[in-house]
């Protein structure tokens, strides 16, 4: 059997110049191929064509380790142009958005969701570009292409049109594809005859009929289940609990920034964000950064820059500020009195300020819930856990507690004058002496945020259950607060001099 050289390979030569156009453009572009020696062959003659290209090739022959180095050693290269040239090994579990912008079809797959699968790896949060591209080449003359694109993709593109998300192709899709297929080169007919007959054609009609009748299904399933079932204020409910409770995207900038500081950072306001020069952190903090030679950057918001970190909750570097802050803070022989001695944050401090009129206190707590969820296995035993910053003013003895927003506004009070180690190790003691008189009311909050806790499992599962809710939802589902609660930070606020 022979085969097509370079030259008269018409789809290669198309492919070519599509890259070459595609690297003028600006985009690095991963090519997608169906069959394994397709890639090689595609990857060749590209490593031939393309001069100054770096060209790499990734098919399911590689462990699925060998294949992440692959995609990480050509990103490695830092050259200005490159093309990832890989079978659907890559369309999934591998994030391909930070180093390539395009993604070029060159075999359509015979499952549309597999080119929505390839696209996803690109064309994802953490992609720093603006627009991504991706082209399907087909053969219009190639019989099988055709096939392809008119019994699956165009019908797959016109039912996510109608419904608005992609419904899967009926499981028996490639199966029947392949035998439609196969008949038709099996019955000798000529590359440029492979065209449907009656018999394809009927096929192709019980296919499509089955895959509209599975969208109708998933149209009324989403009319059942529709979001409009939930009322907004249940939501907004909820997710504003959540927002105080881990706090705000401007929380964690603020956090990040001032423990940087403290820790003898130079910080550097930038249009993203910031950046942070990390010759003046100590070695743990260091450490926890990963050891940087250069200046860090922080962003507030995703896309961002290959190496930067970005100011929320889950990215590494804001994480690992946030673990030496705490493990500084619980370290027994960490040093203390330097203002600068890698320690910003103490469980226990004195503070002077304008911002009181009256000695307050305000506690660190953590409070821990041990949740009953009932099932259809069995009741689960999760634990829970919520840090609170409660705040009284006058004494242990005999406390006026805060409301919440006025111990927020505490919380950004500023030092007016420095407190003398001697006031502040009296003061501190007088109060820490006196703290099991608090007991009963830490125990009171507890019981009470125990069924605030319980009460918003009950809302949320009925609200996604709808009227279908009943007692196996909620009969059973318990929260119980787990005593005593953990007093994790004392922190006395005593009027300065002259204040109103």
């Amino acid at each position: 059997m022979g085969c097509l050289t370079a030259a008269e390979d018409t789809k290669l030569g198309a492919l070519t110049t599509l890259i070459r156009r595609l690297h003028t453009d600006g985009y690095q572009p991963i090519v997608f191929c169906r069959f394994i020696q397709t890639a090689h062959h595609v990857g060749a003659h590209l490593r031939g064509a393309l001069k100054r290209t770096e060209v790499e090739v990734v098919t399911g022959e590689l462990a699925p380790e060998d294949r992440a180095d692959r995609v990480r050693g050509l990103a490695a290269t830092g050259a200005d142009k490159r093309v990832l040239v890989a079978t659907d090994c890559l369309s999934e579990g591998v994030n391909l958005q930070q180093d390539f912008q395009a993604v070029v079809h060159y075999d359509l797959a015979w499952n549309p969701t597999r080119h929505e699968q390839r696209e996803g790896r690109v064309d994802r949060f953490g992609q720093p570009a603006d627009v991504v591209r991706a082209v399907t080449l087909y053969g219009e003359d190639n019989g099988i292409d055709g096939i392809v694109l008119d019994v699956l993709l165009r019908k797959h593109e016109a039912i996510s049109r109608d419904l608005g998300v992609s419904v899967p192709v009926p499981s028996q899709s490639d199966q029947v594809l392949a035998a439609l297929v196969e008949g038709v080169l099996l019955r000798g007919r000529d590359t440029d005859q492979l065209t449907l007959d009656f018999e394809a054609a009927a096929q192709r009609s019980d296919l499509h009929a089955e895959w509209e009748s599975t969208a109708a299904a998933e149209k009324v399933s989403r009319t059942r289940y529709a979001q409009r079932s939930i009322r907004d204020e249940d939501v907004i409910r909820e997710v504003t609990a959540a927002r105080e409770a881990l706090g705000s995207p401007d929380d964690v900038a603020a956090f990040t920034r001032a423990a940087l500081q403290e820790c003898g950072a130079q910080v550097v306001t930038e249009d993203f964000g910031f950046t942070a020069h990390p010759e003046g952190l100590p070695v743990g903090m260091r450490d926890a950064l990963g050891r940087p030679r250069a200046p860090v950057a922080f962003h507030r918001d995703l896309p961002a820059p290959r190496a930067a970190a970005v100011l929320n909750r889950t990215d590494s570097r804001v994480a690992a500020v946030a673990r030496y802050v705490l493990d500084a803070a619980l370290d027994p022989v960490a040093p203390g009195s330097a203002l600068r001695a890698g320690r910003p944050a103490r469980r226990c401090s004195v503070i002077h300020t304008a911002a009181v009129t009256a000695p307050t206190t305000a506690l660190l707590t953590r409070f821990r819930f041990h949740l009953t969820l009932p099932g259809r296995d069995g009741p689960r035993v999760q634990i829970a856990e919520e840090a609170r910053t409660l705040a009284f003013i006058g004494t242990p003895a005999e406390p006026h507690w805060l409301e919440p927003a006025e111990v927020d506004a505490l919380l950004a009070a500023r030092a007016a004058v420095n407190t003398p180690p001697d006031v502040a190790r009296n003061m501190a003691s007088a109060v820490l002496s006196r703290l099991d008189t608090l007991t009963p009311e830490l125990e009171r909050t507890a019981s009470e945020l125990a069924d605030e806790l319980r009460e918003a499992h009950v809302r949320v599962r009925r609200a996604a259950r709808g009227r279908h809710a009943g007692a196996l939802g909620i009969a059973g589902l318990s929260v119980s607060p787990q005593l005593p609660v953990d007093v994790l930070g004392v922190y006395v606020y005593l009027p300065a001099a002259g204040a109103p």
